[in-house]
């Protein structure tokens, strides 16, 4: 799955809890936790669905991914990354000091 899939599915979810009957009348920031809390069960349950190897496994680092601030569905969080895809890898201290990056297992929320 690519992440206009995911946006998609997040954005179903959305859609989902906004005229559900029971979570229809909730403020936004509730419904967007909401939303965060199905897709990361969604992903756990399902990580192969979703793009990831057999889970975190396999990875040693994951990245801190920003939604930009005008986007209606925030998707905020740490996403497994492997480690080949970091073009820098002599700037992996500098990044896990910035919170770019962390290691897998330091510290999942």
């Amino acid at each position: 799955m690519n992440i206009e899939e995911l946006i998609m599915v997040s954005i179903t979810e959305f859609l989902d809890v906004e005229v559900h009957r029971d979570t229809g009348n909730l403020d936004f920031s509730s419904k967007i936790e909401i939303v965060k809390k199905r897709i990361t069960n969604k992903v756990k349950n399902s990580p192969d669905a979703y793009g990831m190897v057999n889970g975190v496994e396999g990875y040693e680092y994951e990245m801190f991914f920003s939604s930009n601030p005008n986007d209606m569905i925030k998707i905020d969080g740490w996403i497994p990354i492997d480690t080949s895809r970091i073009e820098k890898a002599d700037k992996i201290d500098e990044y896990i000091e910035i919170g770019l990056l962390r290691r897998i297992g330091s510290s999942l929320s």
